[in-house]
């Protein structure tokens, strides 16, 4: 089974598309688990989870802690695999088939999926162009790209990093200790609204900055406050 963790805060337009978008892509979805790790929505989130199947824990303790969340639904998921899925993400086809073939191989711990945009324009084209050769390089993954990894090297690592922001680089980082990571092709699609709602050039220059520091081994959570304000309350 595969358990996939839906970390929300105020998702209403998204959390009952992308589960059933999940549901619909999956060749065996009787075979997921699917949990939301709600992180105290007001815009009636949980009320648009429609597949009554799906376990919901409203944490809202763990607002502007995204780890925390993850390891919420971790140590709640019954799989022997665990996805981590951002609410505004899509899958691709056959995505569980894609991912019981990557760790068949006993040297792969967990991976991603490649990455792109809702209707990119040419900026961000650009911006697709240059992540793909980044995490080619450096392995750290975004946390929209629904890393995915054996629940056991999960726990034997102590979950997702206690980190504030790039909680998904950190943990990238921790699993490669481990063994190889995975890059499925074709990818997720995700939503580009931070970018729509803060500016494209804000969004890049500090993203950037983040991955720098992250890169040269210094500290990104002070940062964390400025990027939670900012994306909760874009307008």
């Amino acid at each position: 089974m595969i358990s996939i963790v839906i970390p929300t805060l105020n998702e209403v337009t998204n959390i009952n598309a992308t589960i059933q978008h999940t549901l619909s892509v999956a060749d065996r979805p009787e075979a997921l688990e699917i949990i939301v790790v709600d992180a105290g929505s007001m815009d009636g989130t949980l009320d648009q989870i429609k597949n009554r199947e799906t376990k919901v824990y409203c944490k809202p303790e763990f607002a502007m802690r995204k780890y925390d969340s993850l390891n919420y639904g971790l140590n709640h998921s019954t799989g022997e695999i665990v996805m981590f899925l951002d609410a505004d993400t899509l899958l691709p086809q056959n995505f569980d088939l894609a991912i019981y073939r990557e760790l068949s191989n006993s040297k792969v711990v967990g991976g991603a999926f490649e990455f792109s945009f809702h209707k990119p324009d040419w900026k961000l084209s650009l911006l697709t162009i240059i992540n793909r050769i980044r995490y080619r390089l450096d392995k750290a993954y975004y946390g929209d790209q629904a890393i995915f990894a054996r629940k056991s090297t999960l726990l034997a690592i102590g979950g997702v990093p206690k980190q504030p922001l790039m909680e998904a680089a950190y943990l990238s980082k921790a699993l490669r200790k481990r063994g190889r990571l995975s890059l499925i092709n074709p990818g997720i699609i995700t939503s580009p609204r931070r970018f729509d709602d803060l500016g494209f050039y804000k969004v890049a220059w500090f993203d950037t900055n983040m991955f720098i520091r992250f890169n040269l081994g210094l500290p990104v959570s002070r940062y964390a406050d400025k990027y939670w304000s900012k994306n909760l309350n874009p307008k």
